[in-house]
């Protein structure tokens, strides 16, 4: 198996059964890896803001210029494109987080079904 076919961590440590004590775990683990990535994404997306804040002062004090063409100036600048290059990553972080955290809720509230369709049918299949 090659690395791009290898399954997310996520996947590999959902549980296999239903055991509320082990989903309680798992599920705590993954919204904690989403919270971690929202929080990261948030710093970043200030950071940005901070940066072009901070390029734009500078345009208009060291070039003299009007605060419009400051803001075009900055969106030029390489200190800026670095940190919104790091912005777009910690999004896609962020995203790919949140569909995890999404898929192991959903993935649990399945298990939990078939450990309650299971119940059922031993059930009905112990009274005839």
């Amino acid at each position: 198996m090659s690395k791009k076919d290898e399954l997310a961590k996520y996947i590999v440590h959902r549980p296999k059964e239903f055991n509320p004590e082990v989903i309680l775990v798992y599920l705590d683990t993954i919204d904690r890896h989403f919270i971690k990535a929202e929080e990261l994404y948030d710093e970043h997306k200030d950071q940005m803001q901070e940066m072009f804040d901070y390029v734009v002062s500078e345009k208009v004090l060291n070039n003299s210029t009007s605060i419009a063409q400051a803001k075009v100036q900055a969106t030029n600048d390489e200190r800026y494109k670095k940190v919104k290059a790091e912005l777009r990553k910690t999004k896609a972080l962020y995203l790919l987080k949140k569909i995890e955290a999404k898929n192991g809720h959903s993935y649990c509230d399945n298990l939990k079904q078939q450990s309650i369709n299971q119940l059922a049918i031993d059930k009905l299949t112990r009274t005839n």
